[in-house]
Parts: C-alpha cells; structure tokens; sequence
C-alpha cells in the first residue's frame, strides 16, 4: 500500500503541464504548443457559446502543437487542454485573435529572455499584470534553437503569458529557427511576416538571413510599406539600427533599412539584442532597444547617447488609444523607468 502511494506520488509531480504558446497564422487559426515532463497524448478543446471543436494527438510527446482553425477574429474561446489517463493533468485558459480591438488597446515588446526562466518568469508575470491584448518578442528567445531543454524551460517561464497571442521576431540564438518553426505558427514565410491589428500595422523582419537591397526580404518590405496606409507602422526585428552597444549588425542595418523606413513613413522601430533598455530618436523616428527579458544584462557603453537608457530586466508596455500611441518601459517591480509617445508619420 505504501508502494502504491509513492507510485501516484511520483506520477502527479511528473507529468506537470507548465504552459502553453499560442500563435496565430491567420486570423481564422491558432496553435497551441506546450511541453510535459512526461511523453503524453493529450486532446486541446476550443469553444464558445456558438463554437466547438476537438483535436486529438495520436502519439505520446513530451512537446505538443496542435492547431485550431475556423475561428473568428475578436471573439472570446476558451481552451482545455486534456492529458489521457490524467485527470489532474489539465490547462485551461482564454483567448482571442485580435484584428479590430477598437479604439483602446495595450499590448507588450520585451526581447532576449534566452535561457534564464527564472527571471524570464518574473518578467512575464510582471507583463501579464498590465493586461496586454498581446505580446511581441524581439528574439533571442532561447539560447540555443537545437537544445530542446531550452524550449522546455521557455515554456515554464511563459507561463502567465497562456491567455495572449505571442508574436516573435528570430534572433541570432535561434539560428536557423528550426524549432522556432515548429513551436510557433506566424503568417507568411514565418521567417519574416506581417499583421494588422486595428490601425497599427506590424512588420516582423529576420536580420539573420540577407536583407540587402537585391534580397526577397527587403523587395517584400518595400512592397509593404509603399502601399502601406495604417495610422501607425510599427517594425521590429531583433539588431538594433541604432544602439550604443551594437556597431556591427547596426551599420548593415542602418545603411540598408533606414532609409526605407525614413522614405515610407515607418514610425516606429523595435529591436534587441543588446541586453538593456535605450531610446533613440532619429529623424524624427523612435528606435527602442528592449533587450531585458532575462539574459545578462550590462550598461549602454555611451549612456549618454540615447534619450534614455536602462541597464535591467524589463519590458515596454504600448497603450493606443484614439489616435495616440504611449510607450512606457517598465522594470520588473513594475516600476516606470521611461515613457515617450509616437508620432504617426
């Protein structure tokens, strides 16, 4: 009897169901990815009042994506994920996929967590209290793509991030993002990609793979942002063109991408990788560094250089509302370090 005890024992702690991921293709489907200590088959439950549907895995797996489809946008579901032989072993959560959330609405940009889930957790617990309709990453979400452990710890550290949308750009720790791929579903190529939440539009670049003027990426963007009529065009990709860190990567982006973005009226500028917070004003355009999500984190090299700088764990929080857009960047207290407003070009 007491055997059996610890048996049972040991199969509730094991199979804990730390979070799950969504992503959105489209703005009729979502998928959902989560791990488990233990290799499982689970079933994912999506409904409403007026929509019900079921999908079903058929092999046992430690990491799982499922995907939902014939979805409307701006409508409230709930999920129910369902472990087979574990009635214990449930997460249930909202969502929605956001396309016209009228004229008020708060979403978050933080970057490079890496492979530091302890405060990566206390980051997205931090953003999770702001109430964000959802989220964007700026890459360098893990250390290593290829190292699976990186990915279980990911999705440990997101876990109060289980009821948003979740919007990454790939960094250079993901390299070639063949995990990435897998765990995240994005529009497009998934490598570079693009969405419209009410009148703010979101362009996502990689800046590991070419984006010189003959690339596809770069004709691709340029397309976009000449035909672009959105309110606010807000880019992001993981080097920074501006940063008093990043010398390199800047200069190849700077000489490259700028003068796009200042030619079509680009308003806005989100990057990574360096491990603090600055705001840089060029031209009249707002570049924002938001490297804080849990690697190291080290001074800007010229703190005098940007408006403002921060050296800490943190992310920005964007309140649209009626025509304005306010970043403010917050520390993991939950204190205010900065805040600025965009100007629509």
């Amino acid at each position: 009897m007491k055997m059996l005890f610890v048996i049972l024992f040991f199969v509730t702690i094991s199979m804990t169901l730390p979070a799950v991921v969504i992503t959105s293709p489209a703005t009729n489907t979502v998928q959902f990815s989560w791990y488990t200590t233990t290799p499982v088959v689970c079933n994912l439950y999506v409904y409403n009042e007026h929509f019900s549907k079921e999908v079903f895995e058929s092999e046992p797996s430690k990491f799982h994506v499922l995907t939902v489809s014939d979805l409307f946008p701006d409508v409230s579901y709930r999920y129910r994920i369902e472990c087979v032989f574990s009635t214990d072993y449930v997460l249930e959560g909202n969502f929605s996929i956001p396309f016209n959330p009228g004229n008020h609405f708060k979403f978050v940009v933080y970057g490079d967590s890496r492979s530091n889930p302890g405060i990566h957790l206390k980051v997205t617990k931090v953003i999770s209290s702001k109430e964000p309709l959802f989220v964007l990453h700026t890459g360098d979400i893990v250390y290593s793509d290829a190292c699976i452990n990186d990915w279980a710890n990911l999705f440990k550290a997101t876990e109060p991030l289980s009821n948003v949308l979740f919007f990454p750009a790939i960094g250079n720790h993901e390299k070639k993002a063949e995990n990435y791929k897998a765990f995240f579903s994005l529009p497009g190529n998934e490598s570079y990609y693009s969405f419209k939440i009410g009148e703010l539009l979101f362009i996502v670049l990689n800046t590991n793979e070419r984006f010189d003027w003959c690339s596809d990426q770069y004709k691709w963007l340029e397309s976009l942002v000449m035909t672009n009529i959105a309110e606010f065009t807000i880019v992001m990709f993981h080097h920074p063109p501006f940063s008093y860190n990043s010398y390199l990567y800047s200069y190849f982006v700077k000489i490259i991408l700028v003068p796009l973005f200042e030619k079509y009226g680009v308003d806005l500028v989100l990057s990574g990788h360096d491990h603090n917070y600055q705001r840089v004003e060029h031209n009249g355009l707002t570049y924002i560094v938001t490297g804080g999500g849990g690697a190291f984190s080290y001074d800007a090299k010229n703190p005098l250089g940007p408006i403002a700088s921060f050296k800490g764990y943190h992310f920005v929080l964007f309140e649209y509302d009626n025509g304005t857009l306010k970043g403010t960047c917050y520390d993991i207290k939950g204190q205010e370090i900065d805040s600025f407003f965009v100007s629509p070009h």
